[in-house]
Formats: C-alpha cells, structure tokens, sequence
C-alpha cells in the first residue's frame, strides 16, 4: 500500500472510530404512538435530523465530547436532552410528554380586508436560496423577518415562489418565532405546520386557515425542511455528465428584508441583510 493512501486510510477509520453512533425511537408518552418529525440535534452544532414516520432515528456524530447535549424537541411537547455518553451506541425509546398550551383570555373580533405582508417580488436570474448539494438535510431551515403589525391577525395563507425543485413533492414544517437580537429566538406557534409542495416552478399557495394562527408584531417566518418523495430526473441539476445535484430553490428579491438560515435543528442562527427570500402571507386585519 502506497504511503499516502495508508495514512488517509488511517485517518478514516480513525474518524469512524471516534464517532457515536445515536439510535432510538421517539413515541408519545400518553398514547405510545410514534412522533413523526421530532427534531434530534446536538446543541450549537450542525449535527441533527427528524424522526421517521415510525418515529425512529439514526445520528453519527464525530469530534465531539461525550459530555455534549443532545436535545429531543417537538412543537406541542416538553423536550427532552442527554448526554451523548448516556445515549451512544444504545438504541432506546424516548417519551415525549404533550406540554399544556396556556390561552390567556381573549377578545374575539371579526376580520375583515386582507392584506399581504412580506417579500412579493423576485429577482428572475441568479437569486436563489434553498437546499441543496452538500447542505441538503433534515432540519435545515430558511426562512425572513415579517411585520404583522401592532394589532392581531388571522394568517390565512403562505405563499412561497419556487425556482425550481428536483423532487415530485417536498415537505417543510412552518416556523413563526420571537425575535432576540436580530435572530429567531422562542417558538410562537403551539401546533405543528406541516406544508407540501409538488409544484416544479412559480408561485405556490398553502391554506393556513384550518390552524386558527392569529399572531402579531415582528416575527422570523421560517420554513424547516422535513422530508422529499420522488427524484424527477427531468429537473436535476447535472454538474457534469455522470453526476447531477437534486434540489429546492426558493427565488429571492434583492435589496429587501433578510434571509435567516440554520443548517442543523440546534445550529446558530445566520442572518444576511438586503435579499429575502420570495416568501409571503396573506392575513386577515381585523375590521375596524
């Protein structure tokens, strides 16, 4: 064996060997049924995904302290964290207990006209964000800044302008957050969004109503990619002639709002100022 291929062998398995490999399954305290899209990530790092539809999960992680905390999390239920020690190589099941929604009192009013609140406009060449190559993962969110104003709204729908996707249908969970500094800070919504989107290109509509979402003042909107069904090879991407890329691209409007990113579902927020993505709402104000 030829010196250098003995030393990268060497170094590979050296890396597989410090890895920790994470298992379990994550079900539903109460009932036993098993969570769909329960997120799993190691705090402040880019190591993480999301339950399957049985609920099961499978994390390899390297370089990182026995003592680093994993968290298990879900909209609707009190998280949960461990060690990586308590977890490694150890496949287990998790419960998840429903976390009670406090509902203060509030005043019913009637809305009225509607209004769209967020970036409408795109640019056609060469402006695109989404998920794609070597930053394809479960998890992995983009999303920007909205202003609903100072007085409650009804979110009646989402609309979102795709570039172009590779894939027959795409599945995102909707995110609308507080603000700390500029970045997405506490979950504001109490139930899980799930949102779908089989549409190659071109604005795509996605009816809120059944949700009941009334929220208010600035908030970071985000979309959190869960899962893809169908490679369409008539939209690829090809690199070259044996390789091609499958992804989802969301148009963007220069010199507007902002564009939050994350790549892993306990990763540090990045926020770039002066492109958006071309994401909007339309909402009910209430009637005067």
């Amino acid at each position: 064996m030829k010196p250098t291929l003995a030393i990268i062998l060497c170094l590979w398995l050296f890396g597989n060997l410090n890895g920790q490999s994470i298992h379990g399954r994550v079900v539903d305290f109460n009932t036993g049924e098993a969570l769909e899209y329960v997120s799993i990530g190691v705090l402040n790092t880019r190591y993480g995904t999301i339950t399957d539809e049985r609920g099961e999960f499978s994390l390899v992680v390297t370089d990182l302290s026995p003592d680093s905390t994993l968290r298990i999390s879900m909209i609707g239920y009190h998280s949960q964290t461990f060690s990586l020690r308590e977890l490694k190589n150890e496949s287990r099941v998790i419960q998840l207990v429903v976390k009670p929604v406090q509902i203060g009192e509030v005043t019913v009013k009637p809305f009225g006209e509607a209004r769209k609140i967020g970036t409408t406009g795109f640019n056609r060449i060469g402006n695109w964000c989404g998920w794609g190559g070597s930053r394809f993962g479960k998890g992995h969110e983009l999303g920007t800044e909205v202003d609903l104003g100072d007085s409650p709204v009804f979110i009646q729908s989402l609309h979102v302008h795709v570039h172009r996707q590779a894939y027959d249908t795409s599945w995102y969970r909707l995110h609308i957050r507080t603000l700390e500094n500029g970045l997405p800070k506490e979950e504001l919504l109490t139930d899980n969004v799930i949102v779908s989107i089989s549409k190659e290109s071109g604005w795509v509509e996605l009816d809120l109503r059944e949700y009941n979402i009334v929220q208010v003042g600035q908030v970071a909107l985000t979309l959190e990619w869960l899962k893809v069904s169908g490679i369409n090879e008539d939209r690829t991407m090809r690199i070259n002639k044996k390789v091609t890329s499958e992804y989802v691209l969301f148009n963007q409007k220069k010199r507007s709002g902002c564009i939050f990113s994350r790549w892993g579902v306990e990763a540090h927020w990045t926020r770039a100022d002066n492109s958006s993505p071309s994401i909007y709402l339309t909402v009910l104000n209430p009637a005067s």
